[in-house]
């Protein structure tokens, strides 16, 4: 069966799906019990460095499909004239490439936005086709915009303190708050990770994840560490790649 269409904050890595994975850490007993002390007179915040995003070889249609369902139904409902006026707007560079593709415009303007790469998508999306476009789709753009760093990187950083999350929020860069750890791994490995297929442990001792900050610490809280990843995994979350 097909997925249904859901909401941003089910979505893997957005910031929307950060602050569900906090509302669950602070619901959940075990870390509060485990956790318990975490941070307390040492600094517990911890970064998650999401490295190599594969957005530069994948398209706006190679997201889940119940996204590109909701795209082919919103150009399916645009009227000729809409989708003349939504062309009419674009730049001119991709105004020529969507003549270029033939005279069905509506098809020709629908095929390029699903070839648009998402690094280009923040980009490729004038104000008139997001206007058209499915509000997922543009929550996505917007947390592309808004949360990508440089060399297609996300830092997410948690505020851990005595078995809670006070606060999760999505960086700039590391400089921009305070933290204890750095977490990093690449999005296949996080993703693992998210799905409950990895113990987070595991992953920094084999070397296919590198904690920087007090090793001594993490394995001092290691039930702790693994409750963190028991309670991703429960969080339902939908993979955008």
């Amino acid at each position: 069966m097909s997925a249904e269409p859901r909401s941003i904050d089910d979505y893997f890595p957005t910031e929307p799906w950060l602050e569900q994975y906090r509302d669950a850490i602070n619901a959940s007993e075990e870390v509060s019990e485990t956790g318990a002390d975490w941070g307390v007179g040492w600094n517990g915040e911890m970064v998650f460095h999401i490295e190599d995003l594969p957005l530069n070889d994948r398209t706006v249609g190679d997201l889940p499909e119940e996204i590109v369902r909701l795209i082919e139904a919103a150009f399916d409902s645009l009227s000729d004239s809409e989708i003349e006026e939504i062309v009419a707007a674009a730049p001119k560079e991709i105004r020529d490439d969507i003549h270029s593709r033939g005279d069905d415009l509506g098809q020709a303007a629908y095929e390029e936005l699903l070839e648009t790469t998402l690094v280009d998508g923040p980009d490729r999306m004038w104000p008139e086709m997001r206007e058209a476009t499915p509000e997922l789709l543009v929550e996505l753009i917007e947390q592309l915009e808004e949360n990508l760093a440089d060399d297609a990187t996300i830092y997410a950083w948690l505020d851990l303190y005595d078995g809670a999350c006070r606060t999760a929020t999505v960086l700039e860069g590391l400089d921009e708050r305070e933290h204890g750890f750095v977490l990093s791994g690449a999005y296949t490995v996080w993703k693992d990770l998210v799905n409950g297929q990895e113990d987070v442990i595991n992953l920094i001792m084999s070397g296919r994840m590198e904690l920087d900050g007090d090793m001594q610490k993490i394995l001092q809280y290691s039930d702790s560490a693994v409750a963190l990843t028991d309670v991703a995994a429960d969080t339902d979350a939908r993979f955008l790649f």
